[in-house]
């Protein structure tokens, strides 16, 4: 059965940024002096307002699931996917495709599920990969749609974060004659651009550079499963279907 395991370099990531970050605010002394409701206020909700501008609510809700998703899991080893492959086609020679239909039932994996419920039907070859390389291709543009989402939110929050600092220092410039008016000011000026840099380069962009390298690899992941599942309609040889797999890997 294939299965995906926990991706913790997503949680080690935030963590040590996120504790690197509160660790100097926190030497500092002074924790209250860096929040700012309005100015934080003005960041998030122009940063989200300008990207809903580009893109639909649905686009951004499938972004932020395509980052819990990616958060949650990664995918499983390619080597693994290949050997797992192999050993069905031997499986599959000796016994037959109905044996597919127990490991569909068993894999949480919807595209390998398809992919060897096709077999089992006995789709012909070629409505086999037109099927799956057509879902491939939707997936893939859905998912470089949520790492467009999000680099669009890297961009837009710094821009958004420089704005507050002029509406900070245009508050400031007009209250010289009043000394108590001039920190406040000087407050939301600053602060607008720590939060705009900090969203957009801790958590905007490395979310979309992880969901990147994610598609990437669901790319490559699929791609294998396409293939394999043609071979095991083919009953191709374990040994042909070994070393046409291994043909997609990097390097190779």
């Amino acid at each position: 059965m294939f299965r995906d395991e926990v991706d913790r370099s997503v949680l080690w990531g935030f963590g040590v940024s996120g504790l690197l970050v509160g660790g100097a605010i926190l030497l500092s002394g002074h924790l209250t002096r860096y929040f700012d409701i309005p100015g934080l206020l003005l960041v998030l909700g122009g940063t989200f307002g300008a990207t809903l501008a580009n893109y639909s609510m649905r686009e951004l809700g499938y972004a932020w699931k395509a980052f819990l998703k990616v958060a949650q899991h990664q995918p499983s080893d390619p080597i693994e996917r290949i050997d797992r492959l192999v050993r069905l086609s031997q499986t599959v020679r000796a016994q037959g495709v109905m044996v597919l239909e127990r490991e569909a039932e068993y894999t949480k994996d919807p595209f390998i599920r398809r992919s060897f419920e096709l077999v089992v039907d006995a789709t012909p070859v070629e409505d086999i990969r037109r099927i799956l390389e057509t879902e491939l291709r939707s997936s893939h543009e859905r998912s470089t749609r949520a790492v467009q989402v999000f680099e669009t939110l890297g961009t837009f929050a710094p821009a958004l974060g420089l704005i507050g600092t002029l509406v900070g220092l245009v508050q400031m410039l007009g209250a010289l004659n009043d000394p108590s008016t001039v920190g406040p000011a000087m407050g939301l000026a600053l602060l607008t651009t720590l939060y705009g840099a900090v969203l957009a380069n801790l958590f905007f962009l490395p979310v979309a550079g992880k969901l990147k390298l994610h598609n990437g690899e669901e790319w490559l992941l699929k791609s294998l499963s396409i293939e394999g599942a043609l071979s095991l309609a083919r009953l191709e040889n374990p040994l042909v279907m070994e070393q046409r797999l291994q043909s997609f890997l990097p390097g190779k």
